[in-house]
């Protein structure tokens, strides 16, 4: 198996990094020949660093300014072709072109030859004309806020050849696109193929051992850093240290700042830290590292529990058997309930971090009966890629 595979690999956040482990783990246990190449914004970034894979430059440009008031790279008067070439010999080599995970097909920017949407409708598009399956894989749909948004997540599905979502509300979504409901599958994210012997423990400081984490997710906060959310954030941090004696160690997944700070989770975890009071200070630990996935393993399995807002941060905090509190303040974390409807993972984001209500579920049992389904991705991909060459 071949896959040419095209998603947000690019942007140092670790919740993709671990995604696509999982996706690399499943189908490798099946097919230890596969192959993966990688559409990234940065080749030979962290991402190919830290696994097995090639990474060729695709569509986008490297920074937002290099955007402006141009079509995707390639299509300008003053650019070259040679990647658009390597993309066309890619997409005629492999067996099946994968996009995905997360929530991609946004319109946050969008216009013609630009934008995420037109972006992955670009590749589709290509993939039809060279008679290539393509599988969304392991997404999370949201309603496009705009019409041309709309029209264009409709040419997605339609032409997409299986798509995997990760919810039922999703899966609700994609059906509203097409006629051809069984083509809509729902497996859990695949994150959770992650397990405790992807972790490293090379070079994890010791004030993680026992201690409480804290991630606050960069992007939530806005150009002004949301003053009055931060102060909240404040507050809340002097409340959990009055309330333990353990180590408070501010944990970030994402690190990518080229376009923003914001981005980049150490930005408002420094932001929250340094308006600490001396002493509550004195009582945190804060680490500027861009860590490799397997050390955040290795430091989530070391916690003794992690408050975090982002979803994949409390995905790959139980899988390394470590309690959790999901932070939901926005539509990615609201819809992890899905998966596990347990409330006593969630808190909202006006509710405090507090200590005594950290509960220890069976994490074993969770896990196993959500690993059940996960084999699935890869005789749904197997499935489709033999069809196609029936066709």
């Amino acid at each position: 198996m071949k896959f040419l595979i095209a998603g947000g690999y690019d942007t140092q956040n670790l919740g993709d990094y671990a995604s696509f482990l999982g996706l690399y783990k499943l189908i490798k246990s099946e097919n230890p020949e596969a192959q993966f190449t990688v559409l990234s914004r940065h080749p030979n970034d962290l991402f190919s660093q830290q696994f097995d894979v090639r990474t060729i430059i695709n569509l986008d440009h490297a920074n937002k300014n290099e955007s402006l008031e141009r079509f995707f790279r390639g299509f300008n008067e003053d650019d070259t072709n040679e990647h658009l070439l390597k993309i066309i010999q890619e997409l005629i080599n492999c067996d099946c072109l994968l996009i995905g995970n997360g929530r991609l097909f946004i319109d946050i920017a969008i216009g013609y030859m630009y934008g995420p949407l037109n972006y992955f409708a670009t590749l589709i598009l290509l993939a039809r004309f060279l008679n290539k399956p393509v599988v969304l894989i392991s997404v999370s749909l949201v309603e496009p806020s705009t019409n041309i948004g709309k029209q264009i997540l409709k040419f997605i599905i339609q032409n997409s050849t299986l798509i995997i979502v990760r919810e039922e509300s999703s899966s609700k979504i994609a059906k509203m696109y097409t006629k051809k409901n069984d083509k809509v599958k729902i497996l859990p994210d695949i994150a959770f193929a992650i397990t405790d012997k992807n972790a490293s423990f090379k070079d994890i400081p010791d004030v993680f051992n026992d201690g409480i984490g804290i991630n606050f997710r960069g992007v939530n906060y806005n150009k002004d850093l949301n003053k009055a959310l931060v102060k909240k954030n404040v507050e809340k941090v002097i409340n959990l240290i009055d309330a333990t004696d353990r180590n408070i160690v501010f944990c970030h997944q994402s690190t990518y700042d080229v376009d923003s700070e914001l981005t980049d989770d150490r930005y408002v975890n420094k932001t929250i830290f340094d308006l600490l009071p001396k002493f509550y200070k004195e009582r945190c630990h804060i680490f500027n590292n861009r860590w490799s996935l397997a050390q955040t393993l290795g430091q989530y399995s070391k916690l003794a529990h992690l408050f975090t807002e982002r979803r994949h941060g409390f995905i790959l905090s139980l899988t390394q058997s470590t309690s959790s509190t999901l932070i939901c303040n926005e539509e990615n974390t609201e819809i992890v309930k899905e998966t596990i409807p347990n409330q006593i993972f969630y808190i909202s984001d006006s509710e405090e971090l507090l200590i005594n209500n950290i509960s220890t579920p069976n994490f074993d049992k969770i896990l196993k009966n959500i690993r059940l389904d996960l084999p699935k991705y890869h005789d749904l991909l197997k499935h489709v890629i033999t069809e196609s060459k029936h066709d």
